[in-house]
């Protein structure tokens, strides 16, 4: 069990844990990201209404010198609240919907190594987004690369942000056949106050509709493609989604252009093969290129020895058995999709990766860290945690939605966030969600043997929902980075939510019946369906 040394009740509160097994102290502090939820108003964090108070699938990136860092979300900040009102107009009630031509890919920035943070607003508020025919639609990705000098050269010294997002276009912008989605990407050179225009990586033509993107930059100092930009998506064909092939694109000039989209893997999607979701990229310290992703039942990956131009065959890293969906004593979905790292050192080929499998019952789950070197097979180092629902509120849980990155001496971090609940029901007060945090010294073949936890309240997934009402809603990832002294954790949550009766009855009436009227939203709390992006600061 886990033995509390100390905390403190400020707004950005403290934990100091011990662990046992291996015996190192971490200290944590975790702090809302996104606060005020509606940029340049103060009183937003209590005023704001579902759905302009929701925040979910969040994205962190640290600039090398580990004190400035970027943040993300899907924000939905600038959306009106639901029912009648001045965009929306004589609208039902349990109108909640999206509402079309505005933005959701918020953007929050830390000058002080992740202390405080300012929301800067979303993409679209920026001067080059407003001048595109793009509306920005989520799913961020946020990478640090260096900064582009023209004619090939990168500086070692000064570093670009790219923010990588959907989009789709504005109301009225639509050319023939283009429609949603589009991968594009962003870059800002002062650590996120101003972004540039999007450029496009990949277009959409008739039915094909982007999704599930992944980014990253090269940026080990030696390494033959370093400040080369890489891009991955699935590319779902004739909607809803027959044919799921993982797509690849990378740019050599600072994400101003990006090269011919190439197809990874196989398409079909049915019964025997499945689709692809999930990728993930990572460059070694070698310049080789990694993409991986989820397929069948296998986590499997891509490897380039040329800077993307070419691949090698697709080959296997491990098996998953992914969680169950919706995990019990709650509503929301939930995947198995995997998380890459590597050793940032010049020549080094040692390649993590990490996913969570179910383990026989439905709600119990285990974190999986399996790693590779250049020629070797993978090899599981580690099951840091396994969990279940059915652990006691604040003692465990049953993990998912998992961080992993390395750090400059070799030092893997890893965070996920775990659930408790009663498995036989789902509502309000029914399940809590807590973010845990485990480490391993150079090479991670072992991490710690308890892990720490790392933020200071927990979370009820009843105080969130879609935007459609039909069921909670927590989104598809969350997002860690490592620095020499400190890692960065930044997942969904809704401490500074509440549930809603109405809604929870409406859930119910769906998940038994598949049935129900929607209700308004009218008669819930003020702070129903508020769910931030909270970042803990963790020092190992």
């Amino acid at each position: 069990m886990l033995r509390r040394v100390s905390r403190t009740t400020a707004a950005a509160a403290a934990l100091v844990i011990v662990l046992a097994g291996p015996a190192w102290a971490v200290s944590a502090t975790d702090v809302q990201a996104n606060s005020p939820q509606v940029a340049d108003q103060p009183s937003s964090d209590s005023t704001a209404k579902f759905p302009t108070n929701k925040q979910n699938e969040p994205t962190i990136a640290v600039n090398p010198d580990g004190t400035h860092l970027i943040a993300g979300s899907n924000d939905e900040q600038e959306q009106p609240p639901c029912g009648p009102g001045d965009l929306r107009g004589d609208v039902p009630g349990s109108d909640c919907s999206f509402f079309p031509g505005i933005g959701t890919d918020g953007v929050y920035t830390s000058p002080d190594g992740g202390k405080t943070w300012t929301n800067q607003g979303l993409l679209d508020d920026q001067v080059g987004w407003k001048a595109s025919p793009f509306v920005s639609d989520g799913d961020p990705v946020i990478v640090y690369g260096p900064r582009y000098l023209g004619r090939g050269e990168f500086s070692t010294i000064s570093y670009d942000a790219y923010y990588q997002s959907l989009a789709s276009y504005k109301p009225g912008k639509q050319p023939g056949q283009q429609g949603p989605e589009f991968i594009v990407v962003s870059k800002s050179s002062d650590d996120g106050a101003s972004w540039a225009g999007p450029s496009v990586v990949a277009d959409s033509h008739g039915y094909i509709f982007n999704d599930k993107n992944a980014m990253w930059a090269d940026r080990t100092l030696g390494s033959p493609y370093f400040g080369r930009l890489y891009a991955s998506w699935t590319q779902f064909r004739s909607i809803p989604g027959t044919a799921e092939p993982v797509m690849f694109s990378y740019s050599t000039d600072g994400g101003r252009t990006w090269s011919r989209p190439n197809q990874l893997s196989g398409a079909s999607n049915n019964s025997v093969t499945g689709g692809r979701q999930g990728s993930a990229i990572r460059s070694d310290g070698a310049g080789n290129v990694y993409v991986a992703w989820e397929e069948g039942g296998n986590q499997v990956y891509a490897r380039s020895r040329n800077g993307g131009v070419t691949f090698e065959r697709t080959k296997v890293i491990g098996p998953v058995t992914d969680i169950a969906d919706p995990m019990p004593g709650a509503n929301f979905r939930t995947n198995s999709f995997l998380s890459l790292a590597s050793e940032p050192v010049k020549d080094s080929t040692r390649l993590y990766a990490s996913w969570v499998n179910r383990v026989g019952l439905a709600g119990t789950t285990a974190e999986v860290v399996v790693y590779r070197t250049d020629g070797g097979t993978w090899t599981k180092v580690a099951t840091p945690y396994t969990g279940s629902v059915g652990d006691q509120k604040g003692e465990g849980g049953a993990p998912f939605y998992q961080g992993l990155d390395v750090a400059p001496d070799g030092r893997v971090d890893l965070a996920w966030q775990a659930m408790t609940a009663n498995s036989s029901t789902f509502g309000t007060g029914n399940a809590a969600i807590d973010s845990w945090y485990s480490s391993s010294p150079a090479g991670g073949e072992a991490f710690s043997s308890e892990p720490a936890r790392v933020s200071t309240a927990s979370s009820d997934p009843a105080a969130s929902a879609q935007n459609n009402l039909a069921k909670q809603f927590w989104g598809d990832y969350n997002t860690l980075v490592s620095g020499a002294a400190n890692a960065w954790f930044i997942y969904t949550d809704s401490r500074n939510g509440v549930g809603c009766g109405v809604v929870d009855t409406y859930q119910h009436e769906l998940a038994t019946t598949g049935t129900g009227t929607k209700p308004s939203v009218a008669t819930c709390d003020g702070q129903f369906g508020n769910t931030d992006a909270y970042v803990s600061l963790i020092t190992p």
